[in-house]
């Protein structure tokens, strides 16, 4: 699993990830994103449901890499606690996650901005922190990094959860290619890329400082936590470390 940054499973994808197959009128996305954990009506059809989506990586014998970038599972560690136990100790200890870690109020302006993009935000980004410090946005939930960590922890060893910073991707995109690449096991080819080409005139730049001061207070005591759950609960030998404090941006 990579959660939730779409450059990463891109190259992925590109090296040689064994990606699901699509059935019936399904989105092409879902190839990439098999949104089996997050969608309830999905995940009520079963494990069946979501293995027969690779099945096909089984029959061309390509079962070293299978891979779902389903960004939104971050939220659902009880599902995939729940599938991979029932699936036993060897399909646990083969799972691998790959989580990105952004300055949580940048990725409110990040969703938000995507929002826009598609024509859905229908409020401003000042009523959109409004939002969330009422406990009405889904996404609020998202940022509270490591509520959902601490659960991933809880039967996963950390050994199988590598965490990046989306700042390191930013800016040292090369030396953030090299921890995938090595918690991984193997090297891929192609290089990892940072660059959004997607540009919006209305995108909102710079977060506002009257909803800075609403979302600040929302994820100080979160964000701290964080850094000391990742220091006293390392994981696997080339993860940064200490893992660096968030910078918004």
């Amino acid at each position: 699993f990579i959660l939730p940054y779409v450059k990463v499973s891109s190259w992925l994808f590109s090296a040689g990830a064994c990606r699901a197959q699509t059935f019936d009128d399904e989105p092409n996305y879902f190839a990439k994103e098999a949104h089996f954990f997050d969608k309830d009506d999905r995940f009520a059809e079963g494990v069946e449901f979501y293995a027969r989506r690779f099945q096909r990586c089984i029959d061309r014998g390509n079962t070293d890499f299978i891979m779902d970038a389903t960004p939104d599972y971050l939220t659902y560690p009880e599902r995939i606690s729940e599938v991979y136990m029932n699936a036993g100790t060897a399909a646990r200890s083969r799972l691998k996650l790959i989580v990105v870690l952004r300055e949580p109020i940048s990725r409110e302006l990040s969703l938000y901005n995507h929002m826009i993009s598609y024509k859905q935000a229908g409020l401003t980004f000042e009523e959109h922190a409004d939002k969330i410090s009422n406990g009405r946005g889904g996404w609020a939930s998202t940022g509270m990094y490591v509520d959902h960590l601490k659960k991933f922890a809880s039967f996963l060893s950390r050994e199988q959860l590598l965490v990046l910073s989306y700042d390191e991707l930013k800016t040292n995109p090369q030396k953030a290619q090299w921890r995938i690449e090595q918690f991984l096991g193997r090297e891929f080819p192609g290089e990892l890329e940072t660059l959004n080409t997607h540009e919006n005139p209305n995108k909102l730049r710079v977060v506002p400082p009257s909803a800075r001061q609403v979302l600040e207070p929302l994820f100080e005591d979160k964000n701290e936590e964080l850094y000391e759950f990742l220091d006293t609960n390392p994981g696997p030998w080339m993860e940064q470390r200490p893992f660096p404090r968030f910078q918004l941006e």
